[in-house]
């Protein structure tokens, strides 16, 4: 598979990695719903379904009941993508990630920051209809 894909993930596919703010998902939700579009992918590990980025955005799809999201799926092993600590900027071992989340485990809220070292402009407005189950896929 290429090193970076856009494409649809069912929302009980995809693992978490770190914790999120619940207040923050409410907003993210409501606003998704009053406005009825989803904006931008989350991030996530092509092999392992492991959300690298965007959480919040994972945790309102639930709360909205969507089946299915825009994700941009990586190689987590390219070096397209780095992660660091959003505190210290120190390189995370992108292992430790991945591992935490299969076993169920999550990491503390914003404890890393994924970077894509290549620019994708990936705002858009997609009726979130496309995102309800019985829709047609793109």
């Amino acid at each position: 598979m290429a090193e970076i894909t856009l494409g649809f993930k069912s929302v009980s596919s995809l693992l978490p990695s770190e914790e999120h703010c619940s207040n923050h998902a409410s907003y993210l939700a409501d606003k998704i719903s009053k406005h009825k579009v989803w904006t931008h992918p989350v991030l996530i590990d092509e092999q392992t379904n492991v959300i690298l980025d965007g959480h919040h955005r994972f945790s309102a799809a639930r709360a909205l009941k969507l089946t299915k999201i825009p994700c941009l799926m990586v190689n987590y092993d390219s070096p397209l993508i780095s992660v660091k600590c959003w505190d210290t900027g120190v390189e995370i071992d992108k292992s430790q990630v991945i591992s935490t989340a299969l076993a169920g485990k999550l990491l503390d809220k914003k404890s890393t920051k994924h970077e894509l070292l290549i620019n994708i402009p990936l705002q858009y407005a997609l009726p979130i209809e496309f995102l309800m189950e019985g829709s047609h896929d793109l």
